[in-house]
């Protein structure tokens, strides 16, 4: 992985997001209203977000945190009192990572915040990791022995019961006697954890901070 190749992927990911694309305004509107295109935030977005921080030598654990802070704060703004521009969403993001990235390396960000997972569990849990999908065949044979060395049980129960069993989410939540927003930072830590562990053992992509789709 040369300079010039990270060179480039961060051009391509500057190019992204500076400026809008065609879809930005809809895009808006639909996280506004909470309707389902708004999954369209993390597909579009994502890769090129993370690029931001890796670029700025940002290791990937504090990038998927900034990502996450990123997109939080959009959708709050969305949400409580719109965009100045929302034809322009990319270069939004684009201005607010780069400022948390500012902020990272100056010691101004808290090392815990409110990850207010109800905001991002709107969200479609496979839009998060639709670009990262494993092949669910070799995944399947893989997946239950992985799932072992995860060294918090909580974490091997959320997820085995909710994407290998595929029980809804609430009732999972009640059998742990969890609020709607400590189940979901608990399946997005676990999942992050789950995501180190395909990647030590060859099967995440390389910007992969969430563990990708495993029903099989």
């Amino acid at each position: 992985y040369t300079e010039t190749t990270a060179a480039d992927a961060t051009q391509r990911a500057e190019k992204t997001l500076d400026g809008g694309a065609p879809g930005d305004f809809s895009l808006v509107a639909a996280i506004a209203e909470r309707s389902e295109l708004q999954n369209q935030l993390f597909v579009r977005y994502r890769r090129p977000l993370l690029q931001v921080f890796l670029q700025r030598r940002i290791a990937s654990h504090a990038a998927d945190d900034l990502l996450q802070r990123t997109f939080l704060q959009a959708i709050k703004k969305i949400r409580a009192e719109g965009l100045d521009d929302p034809g322009n969403l990319g270069g939004y993001l684009y201005r607010t990572a780069c400022k948390l990235a500012a902020g990272y390396w100056r010691g101004e960000l808290s090392r815990h915040h409110d990850n207010d997972g109800e905001a991002l569990s709107e969200l479609s849990d496979e839009a998060l990791t639709l670009e990262e999908r494993l092949d669910h065949e070799q995944l399947a044979k893989h997946v239950r022995d992985l799932m072992d060395h995860l060294p918090v049980k909580r974490d091997r129960e959320v997820l085995e019961r909710f994407y290998l069993h595929e029980e809804p989410r609430t009732s999972i939540r009640e059998s742990l006697q969890l609020t709607d927003l400590q189940f979901n930072h608990v399946l997005w830590r676990a999942r992050q954890r789950f995501g180190d562990i395909l990647r030590r053992h060859g099967f995440a992509s390389r910007e992969s901070g969430a563990a990708p789709s495993i029903q099989g």
